[in-house]
């Protein structure tokens, strides 16, 4: 068996960081970012058994990472508004006008775009992984993305 089959946890722990990455471009929260991925371990480590391909591990705990998010954000809406405002985080980076400007430019996407983009071009999924993360179909994948990334270059000012 390989070492993933023997520590699922620390299987789980080398995905952290894209995960929590991941989860920050999505929810532009940071409490909300660590919870969506504390809760992804959660039911990860629930449905282990479930995973067929070890393989296929980062995909999937993307896929449960988004399905979860958006299940968070449905059940929200039905206590309280969702709030559109956008919650700035200092970063220490060289770059940290730049960094800024890109969480700007995803915040004013709609969740589902922003979910596509970060998905596919920051965690690295393919189209066919993104469309079944988000339980969408690859064309809406293919359309989110074309026009996610169109908005994020006319916000950005690269093109």
């Amino acid at each position: 068996m390989d070492a993933e089959r023997l520590d699922p946890g620390a299987a789980l722990q080398a995905h952290g960081p894209l995960l929590l990455a991941a989860a920050r471009a999505i929810t532009l929260n940071e409490a909300e970012a660590q919870d969506l991925v504390q809760t992804t371990f959660e039911i990860a480590l629930r449905h282990a058994d479930d995973l067929r391909d070890p393989d296929a591990l980062r995909a999937w705990l993307l896929r449960i990472q988004a399905r979860e998010a958006f299940r968070l954000v449905r059940r929200l809406r039905r206590f309280a508004p969702v709030r559109t405002g956008v919650v700035e985080v200092a970063v220490a980076a060289p770059d940290a006008t730049d960094a800024l400007a890109v969480r700007r430019a995803l915040g004013a996407l709609p969740r589902r775009m922003r979910a596509a983009v970060v998905l596919h071009h920051m965690a690295g999924l393919s189209v066919a992984e993104t469309a079944a993360a988000l339980d969408v179909s690859e064309n809406t994948v293919k359309s989110q993305l074309k026009t996610g990334l169109a908005r994020l270059r006319e916000v950005l000012g690269d093109g």
